[in-house]
């Protein structure tokens, strides 16, 4: 049991680290002004993104 809590809890640290990555992806490219491009660029790869879906208008 204790081995699929700890499973567990290192599945939602690696999940959370994509995140991360991701989000850092979208405040760095918001930094240097490529956001249109960018979300155009990303939303048309891949438009189920969790960052197209959450701050898609």
């Amino acid at each position: 049991m204790k081995k699929e809590a700890s499973s567990n809890v290192l599945e939602k640290i690696q999940v959370a680290k994509e995140r991360i990555k991701e989000l850092q992806t979208m405040i760095n490219h918001w930094e240097v002004g490529k956001v249109s491009s960018f979300w155009d660029t990303e939303c048309s790869i891949n438009p189920s993104s969790p960052g197209c879906l959450i701050f898609n208008n």
